[in-house]
């Protein structure tokens, strides 16, 4: 390998001192990315990643929302404000990739947080918002009464309301490690990858070293077993993300090829290879000798190394989380199994079946009953989903 030839170790350790890390963990939701980065940090011989980790800016987005809404309700309005304005600029760069995004951000403002604030006019015209008439971005002092925006933050849907304004964040928080060249990390699905490498060739011309791992099974119903599971434990406050795993899946798999041609240097490897003391040397090396000038024959390309991960086959990951429940949590993640299988819309035939086949010596009745139960427990309802009479009515239509 051309990247990995060096005039001297000298050379080469003075340069990847100075070297900052760019490392994205992609993958659909629920699939194993926490466990593969862990074994990764601890088995690479790579300081870069260790100190990525531990000490460099995270840039996940559950994070950082998590980050921003602890912020006064004050400073969180004018974080909208600024997001406008960011998504337009983003939008009218690139409108194939941001217009959705701008879109969102402009209709919040028009329909939501407009008829939320009352002491004075807000009005969204022309691609522009106005606060009593001023152009609000140069005239955030309107802003400036902690008990409405209190109220006004109160009323916003902490999840749905503030996805534009934490890529926002997200984007501010990525520009400020840049200029201190610190490592940075991202938990994402990666299933806009257009977006992904948007920002990573920002991060590459900025002399960071890029690494990628796309975890990503080749049957999603490894995904949808652990989200259950999360479900059932309450885990992430009780969201069911089966729905954006799917989505994010079928995505991922349209468009993962473009995560490998924008790559110097590609893997696929099985998460139990990473379990493996050390770890093997074609994986070891291609990271751990990861730097900056490019590869002349394979061209200047955002992303040095490149690691699709699989993770564990359905069976296993079914085996493996059945026995860390005990026997009513395990007839309720069954029952949820099941009713995904016959509910999830866009769902892949080989997921279902699989499901079904898993969950076969539970009725389609035997589980309605089960989640009905679980429902008027209560028991499996969190702050963000678990088993709602919301579910129930869905199951109630495919279990029959």
């Amino acid at each position: 390998m051309t990247k990995l030839v060096k005039e001297s170790i000298e050379d080469f350790l003075l340069e990847k001192e100075d070297e900052p890390l760019g490392l994205a963990v992609l993958g659909t939701p629920a699939g194993g990315k926490s466990f593969v980065m862990d074994k990764i940090a601890k088995k690479v011989e790579d300081s870069r990643i260790k100190k990525t980790i531990e000490t460099g800016e995270n840039l996940t987005i559950d994070k950082l929302r998590e980050e921003f809404q602890s912020k006064d309700p004050v400073q969180q309005l004018k974080g909208f404000v600024k997001a406008f304005y960011f998504m337009k600029k983003q939008a009218k760069e690139d409108p194939n990739e941001f217009k959705h995004w701008y879109e969102d951000i402009y209709n919040l403002w028009k329909d939501k947080i407009s008829k939320l604030i009352t002491r004075f006019k807000v009005t969204v015209q022309d691609n522009n918002l106005y606060f009593n008439g001023y152009h609000a971005l140069k005239n955030q002092k309107f802003l400036n009464n902690k008990a409405e925006a209190k109220n006004v933050i109160k009323e916003l849907h902490n999840y749905t309301d503030y996805k534009r304004v934490i890529r926002f964040f997200q984007e501010y928080k990525q520009e400020k490690a840049i200029d201190k060249k610190i490592g940075v990390s991202y938990d994402e699905s990666g299933d806009e990858p257009n977006k992904m490498l948007r920002g990573l060739t920002k991060l590459h011309k900025s002399g960071y070293v890029t690494d990628v791992f796309l975890i990503h099974p080749e049957n999603v119903a490894s995904n949808i077993i652990q989200n259950y599971y999360r479900v059932v434990m309450g885990g992430d406050y009780g969201r069911d993300s089966s729905e954006a795993i799917v989505q994010a899946y079928l995505n991922i798999e349209k468009s993962k090829d473009l995560y490998k041609q924008n790559s110097e240097d590609i893997m696929k490897v099985k998460s139990k290879e990473l379990l493996k003391s050390p770890l093997p040397k074609e994986i070891q090396e291609p990271l751990k000798y990861a730097n900056v000038p490019d590869d002349e024959e394979r061209g200047d390309k955002p992303i040095d190394v490149f690691m699709e991960v699989q993770p564990m086959d359905p069976k296993t990951a079914y085996i493996s989380y059945g026995k860390k429940l005990k026997d009513d949590k395990r007839k309720v993640w069954k029952a949820l199994l099941r009713y995904a299988a016959l509910w999830l819309k866009d769902l892949p035939e080989e997921a279902k079946q699989t499901l079904l086949n898993l969950t076969k010596d539970t009725s389609n009745e035997e589980a309605l009953k089960v989640l009905i139960d679980a429902a008027n427990s209560k028991r499996y309802i969190f702050k963000y989903g678990g088993v709602t009479p919301e579910l129930v009515n869905n199951a109630k239509t495919v279990l029959k």
